[in-house]
């Protein structure tokens, strides 16, 4: 049995990968956990606490940048490592993050969640409208709070470019062409500093593929695992 543990994305939960995980081998254990520290330090803590004594660890953009943080962090329990559109570089205009934060403490929740609604998802893609409506019910399940803490982390991080070298596990980077908040070009470069990376790209596709095209992302993670000897054979 393989565990895998997913992170989602900022102001989302277990829905954004819930049509990816039946799509899985059975031998495919999948747990979710939603990282709400106001650090990557404490969202670390926070998975290690949670998880299995070893595991895969996939996350998404927030998630995505928690499961690299996690590899770095404790390479004795991560076999394996999925990042979806998270780039490792440190934040480009920290003034930025600062004011979704400032935002969000003010009560503009919606209307933040609405603009990136607006990039999350390729929205000329057969599933983009629906994955931007599934992002915005989301955040709003999660709640302003969660979203706050999430939104601090992300003004915060640092840059782990320098460190990916370190990375001993198979790791799988897997990004959406169109996707505008962490450029392709991002995943392809991380794949290469990375001594077991690899890269996969979804076509028309932006931000969300679990979202906007799961057959084709559990598809991608499937193949992957069983190529690198994570999903042992039924």
């Amino acid at each position: 049995m393989t565990n895998l543990v997913m992170i989602p994305a900022f102001g989302c939960d277990e829905r954004l990968y819930a049509e990816i995980a039946p799509l899985l081998p059975s031998n495919v254990l999948t747990s979710t956990i939603i990282c709400d520290g106001d650090s990557f330090e404490t969202c670390v803590e926070q998975v290690l606490r949670q998880a299995p004594e070893e595991f895969v660890i996939l996350g998404t953009s927030f998630g995505g940048r928690v499961a690299l943080e996690t590899a770095l962090a404790a390479p004795e329990r991560v076999k394996g490592l999925i990042v979806i559109g998270s780039g490792p570089g440190p934040v480009a205009d920290p003034r930025a993050g600062l004011r979704r934060s400032e935002r969000l403490r003010a009560g503009e929740a919606e209307q933040v969640a609405s603009e990136m609604g607006d990039m999350i998802a390729h929205l000329e893609g057969p599933n983009g409208p629906a994955a931007r409506q599934a992002f915005i019910e989301m955040c709003a399940t999660v709640g302003p709070d969660v979203m706050t803490r999430q939104s601090d982390a992300l003004a915060k991080r640092r840059d782990l470019r320098p460190l990916l070298p370190k990375l001993s596990c198979p790791a799988l980077m897997l990004w959406g062409v169109h996707d505008k908040f962490s450029p392709a070009a991002d995943g392809l470069a991380m794949s290469a500093a990375i001594p077991r990376g690899r890269y996969v790209e979804l076509a028309d596709c932006g931000h969300f593929p679990s979202l906007e095209y799961p057959d084709e992302t559990a598809a991608a993670i499937d193949h992957w695992m069983e190529d690198v000897g994570l999903s042992p054979q039924l």
